[in-house]
């Protein structure tokens, strides 16, 4: 008998260490592939990720009414206005800064004079004199000592950004046809892998595909309506505070609202230069408030309350993912990482033998109870949702009856929460209260829609209940 576990035991650490072994070889062709497939692999994961950024709005016409194709197609066609509107008038912005040569000598002659009293400070000035190797005239050339740019002025780095257009222009043709062709392939997809695979496999694959639309769907949604949000706030404190570009350096903000913990913060720094050369301390200090507020208010507050944990990705793991993807691709690379990776993860999880990698990437090993609340956080109980739910059931142990004493009073605490009933969750309630006659009258009245005085003491009475027959178990 003991040699029989013995010999298990090694079975299922050589499937471990395989899985890893394989896993490893896997990320580093994968690794080698985006270094020196760069110019074929960039525009289709733009092209991919553009789709995704279309895909909620499309599903919407679909379900009133539209066709699919057309669907897509009123959704490419509002991208593209946009994209094109916030690019004509960030265009324009930049250009009318680069042709008013009054303002640049100006630009240039506040940062020299700004630098120059640095070099006067008491404890800074003689270091930083000491490092650029003598008293030099001007910023440029003192960067210009220690190998920095090449002494020009303070505004020909806007030139320089705007020099790359013309290379994003023609990417710009390829994503197109490359968007195209994943739109068509997106709904033919799931029929040929049936034929391939018929069985099991199907399901499995419907699953993952349904975990994937759910996650990375909210993840846009919630992203772009707090970028949006953002941006706009962002915009109006610059614009109160004078400062030039202010749309363009709006634009970033809601672009780098995609990159996790560091983007929003990236965006600041722009704006945060020209208020150094353009404001006093005084009004520097007020207007990196107001941004830093804005940006903590929509990405750590209303985010938070908006999608909760969408993707469930461990921070420390985001940031790696992050800094890597800079160093790949740069600050398209950051954008694109965090919901292409969301994606490996969500099939590393229904994959038995890649699980528990899936699990180290999470973000946290939430208790069964924890997992149903965050499911009905918005009221509906996906398919994805619930065989996540019924996969966590198994692999701790819980018995029905105790699911379903959760699911109820996971689902009381939403409504009590929200003040609103909706039917998944009156579904789990009737569940829970089967042969509780004490709770009839309750379930009589319960409608999807707000609830009464009386049906909220009915519920928090019946979330005690609930708790102390799990206590008593």
């Amino acid at each position: 008998m003991g040699e029989q576990v013995e010999l298990s035991n090694s079975r299922s650490f050589q499937r471990r260490i395989a899985t890893i072994s394989h896993s490893a070889i896997l990320l580093t062709i994968f690794c080698l592939a985006m270094i020196h497939l760069e110019s074929v692999l960039k525009p289709f994961f733009i092209a991919l990720g553009i789709y995704f950024v279309l895909k909620p709005g499309a599903d919407w016409l679909s379900k009133n009414s539209f066709p699919v194709l057309l669907s897509y197609l009123t959704m490419l066609l509002l991208f593209i206005l946009i994209i094109t509107s916030a690019a004509f008038f960030a265009w324009s912005q930049a250009q009318g800064l680069i042709e008013d040569d009054d303002r640049q000598q100006e630009y240039n002659d506040k940062l020299d004079q700004k630098w120059k009293k640095l070099k006067n400070v008491p404890v800074i000035g003689p270091a930083l004199k000491e490092a650029v190797s003598g008293d030099g005239d001007s910023l440029g050339s003192d960067l210009q000592s220690l190998g920095i740019g090449s002494g020009g002025s303070a505004t020909d780095l806007i030139a320089s950004v705007l020099s790359e257009v013309g290379a994003m222009l023609t990417t710009s043709i390829t994503v197109l046809f490359f968007l195209i062709f994943i739109i068509f392939e997106a709904h033919l997809l799931p029929g040929r892998i049936e034929r391939a695979w018929p069985g099991s496999a199907t399901e499995r694959v419907e699953i993952i595909q349904s975990q994937i639309e759910e996650g990375i769907n909210t993840y846009i949604i919630v992203k772009t309506g707090c970028g949006i949000g953002s941006a706009i706030i962002a915009a109006m404190v610059m614009f109160m505070f004078g400062i030039d570009l202010w749309f363009v350096w709006a634009v970033m903000t809601f672009i780098l609202n995609y990159v996790p913990y560091i983007g929003s913060l990236i965006a600041t720094i722009p704006p945060l230069i020209l208020g150094v050369i353009l404001l006093t301390p005084t009004m520097l200090i007020i207007m990196t408030l107001l941004l830093l507020v804005n940006q903590q208010l929509w990405g750590n507050y209303i985010e938070t309350k908006w999608a909760g944990r969408a993707l469930d990705l461990s921070p420390v793991v985001l940031l790696l993912i992050t800094a890597f993807s800079f160093w790949l691709w740069g600050i398209l690379g950051m954008i694109l990482a965090v919901p292409l990776f969301a994606i490996v993860k969500i099939v590393l999880e229904n994959i038995e033998e890649t699980r528990p990698i899936a699990i180290l990437l999470s973000e946290r090993a939430p208790t069964l109870e924890e997992a149903w609340q965050d499911a009905l956080k918005d009221g509906n109980l996906s398919s994805g949702e619930f065989h996540k739910l019924s996969k966590l059931q198994e692999t701790l142990g819980v018995s029905d009856d105790e699911v379903m004493r959760i699911s109820g009073r996971s689902a009381a605490q939403t409504i009590l929460k929200r003040g609103r009933a909706r039917a998944d969750e009156i579904e789990f309630i009737i569940s829970s209260c089967v042969e509780r006659k004490e709770f009839s009258d309750m379930l009589a009245d319960l409608q999807p829609g707000k609830i009464s005085k009386d049906t909220r003491d009915m519920l928090e009475e019946l979330v005690e209940t609930l708790e102390n027959e799990s206590e008593e178990e």
